[in-house]
């Protein structure tokens, strides 16, 4: 009887130090585990997050630059890591021009609808993409000043990693290429040519 209590007793430590050693995470609900597990994150779903960034380009021969920020709205669908989807976004900027004479210039809102390709490699996933753009900009000169919407194309690439199974980073960089708009002021009529380059960072919820 003193051998069998002993060997019980044995057993009941060692149960008690087993769990009570193991990890937290083992003891967790999966689904609230903070890695991306051991097969690496997956992006498919829906994405919702915001953006901020520095643009670059040029406006009627002078050069234009300005912060930039916003949010993007997409899905992607994965096989293995083959990723594809859809994004819209819209970024609210202050993007300005140098010397254009006693005029200036100023885009005050750039958007896009645009499809993205790319492969992930673990918890990193690297992608092109292209799509419409739109902006809405101002010219203004000492008679006047007129405000219109531009539209274009969009081209970029991008790199995400996925910090968590919900949260992830990226850095983009996007080439905006609106051609050639006039605009029209009292006393002037002035054809201008935008291009912008947009150097952003972001972070997304995936649903």
């Amino acid at each position: 009887m003193r051998i069998l209590f002993l060997r019980n007793s044995a057993l009941s430590l060692l149960t008690l130090a087993v769990f009570g050693l193991a990890p937290p995470a083992l003891a967790a609900d999966p689904a609230y585990r903070t890695n991306t597990g051991p097969n690496g994150a997956d992006f498919s779903g829906v994405s919702l997050g915001a953006d901020a960034g520095v643009a670059l380009g040029s406006a009627g021969g002078a050069n234009s630059s300005g912060p930039a920020g916003g949010a993007h709205l997409g899905y992607n669908f994965q096989s293995n890591g083959l990723v594809g989807g859809a994004e819209i976004d819209g970024m609210f900027g202050s993007i300005r021009t140098g010397s254009l004479g006693v005029a200036s210039f100023n885009q005050n809102f750039l958007s896009s609808a645009r499809v993205k390709a790319g492969y992930a490699f673990g918890d990193i996933l690297g992608y092109g993409t292209v799509g419409m753009a739109y902006s809405t900009a101002t010219y203004e000169d000492p008679t006047g000043s007129q405000n219109k919407t531009i539209k274009g194309y969009v081209l970029g690439v991008g790199a995400e990693y996925a910090l968590t199974r919900i949260v992830s980073i990226r850095l983009e960089y996007l080439r905006y290429d609106f051609g050639n708009a006039t605009y029209n002021t009292p006393f002037a009529s002035k054809p201008i040519y935008t291009d912008t380059n947009l150097l952003r960072v972001g972070a997304s919820v995936h649903f």
